[in-house]
């Protein structure tokens, strides 16, 4: 029956060949089929989307939006994934589907709502907006209870059911529901969800996963591996974690790993006061090939403003540990942090440069909500009609018609060398907007030449 079929939409534009399938929506079809429920996912591929002219960009996404009115048809809920600047399109999809029970959510729709950011007389046609986990939030709204509403407004049902606390009675995501010859060749895996240490000025990670930290078993995750290598023929993974190395049972995992015999090759982020040369060691039996460090920066002011909890000795330390034992190492910085100077910025560039690190991902600011609750008027920005959902070599035009592309942190790198014609006269700390752009363009091109390989999608 209809009342029975839920569509999941992704409808962020992108090349597959550089990502891996939606995790959420993976993990939403599953909860919701082992419910008893049908589900379909759409998602919005296009290959070398890099070399398509705006002209046919438009032709793939009016295509895109015809196979949604087409499929809409056949359901009676669509829930909508929501990522930073793709508020527009989700609103543009709803207006689409009048006719169906829309929901809306994801890290932006949390972010704005925990910014205080999201107004609800402005999102049109959407009935509800989850602040949850969407695998339960959704699976809620099905089955319409109404306990879990926590605001009204505008006919709009700000929706949150929590967190799900026992991670191993969530089944594993519904892969079979993509086309996955047309990724990257990687699937998601979580061992863990939020942060344990969760202090970072910065970082909105308990949007994403809220403020518990909450754990899997071991061993739920090694027949996880197991099954999608006997049933997707897929052996390499990336774990969604804020940091592996946090997993309190790593150790058992790896372990397991290698007594089970499993030919796997994986990727994840750690913080770099959690490593040590015998982990790191375990880890690289087990399949482990590539790391992510959250350097941010290489100025201990600068650290400790962010409470980073991590001095720069910490992290040289973790670097030398993961090369001594061959593991890829990716160090993430931020450019623009509210304390952060022209001089701190130029001395972390300088700094990272003489790093033995195989990889850099250089972030702009983008403005955490908690700061933007506490600076609401630092800029006018519509944020329903923020619209980044284009081609990364459109962006640098884009922009500048809304104030807010300008904080998506991979915008810089995703722009490349191309710079909007204008920016607005705003000043973040020490900097203006366009001094920390610059800056993350300096620290982009002056480290280019050192990069040799990077272990997964630079904009995830």
């Amino acid at each position: 029956m209809k009342e029975d079929k839920i569509l999941l939409i992704d409808p962020f534009c992108k090349n597959p060949k550089y990502e891996s399938p939606n995790a959420k929506l993976g993990y939403t079809s599953a909860i919701l089929e082992k419910e008893g429920y049908e589900t379909k996912i759409l998602d919005f591929l296009i290959n070398n989307i890099e070399k398509i002219k705006e002209n046919e960009f438009i032709l793939l996404k009016k295509k895109f939006f015809d196979e949604i009115l087409m499929e809409a048809k056949k359901y009676k809920y669509i829930y909508i994934n929501c990522e930073y600047g793709l508020l527009k399109t989700c609103i543009d999809i709803a207006k689409l589907t009048e006719e169906n029970i829309v929901i809306i959510g994801g890290t932006f729709t949390n972010y704005l709502y925990a910014a205080n950011q999201l107004d609800l007389n402005k999102l049109e046609m959407v009935d509800y907006i989850s602040i949850g986990d969407p695998e339960r939030d959704v699976l809620n709204i099905v089955k319409n209870l109404q306990d879990y509403v926590v605001k009204v407004q505008n006919n709009i049902k700000i929706y949150n059911s929590g967190m799900i606390d026992k991670l191993d009675d969530i089944p594993y995501p519904n892969w079979s529901k993509y086309d996955l010859s047309k990724y990257d060749g990687k699937l998601y895996l979580v061992a863990s969800k939020s942060c344990s240490y969760n202090k970072c000025k910065f970082c909105d990670e308990r949007l994403i996963w809220g403020n518990r930290f909450r754990v899997r078993n071991y061993k739920n995750i090694v027949d996880e591996m197991k099954y999608d290598i006997a049933n997707y023929n897929i052996n390499e993974f990336f774990f969604w974690d804020a940091s592996i190395t946090a997993y309190p049972y790593l150790k058992e995992l790896c372990e397991n790993i290698i007594e089970e015999n499993i030919k796997c090759k994986w990727t994840a982020l750690i913080r770099a006061d959690e490593i040590t040369d015998q982990l790191a060691k375990l880890m690289k039996k087990a399949g482990c090939y590539s790391i992510e460090i959250g350097i941010e920066s290489l100025n201990n002011e600068v650290l400790k403003a962010m409470n980073k909890g991590e001095d720069v000795d910490t992290i040289l330390k973790a670097i030398n540990i993961l090369k001594d034992n061959n593991i890829i190492v990716e160090g993430s910085f931020l450019i623009g942090y509210y304390d952060d100077t022209k001089e701190s910025i130029l001395n972390t560039i300088e700094s990272a440069k003489k790093l033995n690190i195989d990889f850099f991902r250089w972030h702009n600011l983008e403005l955490a909500a908690e700061w933007l609750l506490h600076n609401p008027n630092i800029a006018n920005i519509e944020w329903e009609k923020l619209d980044l959902n284009y081609p990364n070599q459109f962006l640098s035009d884009k922009i500048i018609d809304n104030i807010g592309g300008y904080f998506d942190m991979h915008i810089v790198s995703k722009m490349g060398e191309k710079i909007p014609s204008k920016y607005p006269n705003i000043k973040i700390g020490n900097l203006t907007l366009k001094e920390i752009h610059d800056l993350t363009r300096k620290a982009i091109k002056e480290t280019e030449d050192l990069v040799t390989e990077e272990g997964h999608n630079p904009y995830i």
